[in-house]
């Protein structure tokens, strides 16, 4: 299941300096980004989020699976196990740009591509695998989770924040 735990270990494994930091400590970390960069972060996050969802989808139906350490491993993002051995490297892409899967499909025309719903339904390829995850659910998550609790644009907080003009 998606929820603000997930984000919180997608984030610990994806930023080195959070990897033993509290849910707290990683929501001051990000009240402290800016907006602009703060996009780069969502995607970044959104990504490791989506590898953890698909790996635990394919645990839950037998399939022994498991992400590389590294969050930039080259190529692929997975391995697919059986019987202790790798029969299957899969790469991963949360978005919903065809056009970014038409140039992972150029550059690795040999490797399955595991994609969100949204962009499955745009292909008829056999590397293109639809994780039944949706990306607009892992956005929403990734940003309720660190911007939305961060900055809750209803705490009393921020609403006299915004009657005397000051940023929260």
């Amino acid at each position: 299941m998606i929820n603000s735990d997930s984000v919180f270990e997608a984030v610990r494994r994806g930023y080195n300096e959070l990897s033993e930091a509290s849910s707290c400590e990683i929501e001051n970390y990000f009240a402290e980004v800016n907006p602009e960069a703060m996009v780069g972060h969502i995607s970044n996050i959104k990504g490791i989020l989506f590898e953890q969802q698909y790996v635990e989808g394919l645990e839950a139906a037998g399939v022994h699976a498991e992400v590389f350490e590294a969050t930039n491993h080259p190529a692929v993002d997975i391995a697919v196990f059986e019987n202790g051995e790798v029969v299957s490297e899969l790469q991963l892409k949360a978005t919903e740009n065809v056009a970014y899967i038409n140039t992972t499909l150029e550059e690795y025309p040999d490797i399955p591509i595991v994609v969100t719903t949204e962009v499955a339904s745009h292909f008829e390829n056999e590397l293109i695998i639809d994780s039944g995850i949706e990306e607009a659910l892992l956005e929403s998550v990734v940003t309720e989770t660190l911007v939305d609790e961060v900055v809750n644009p209803f705490s009393p907080l921020s609403v006299i924040s915004w009657m005397f003009g000051m940023p929260f």
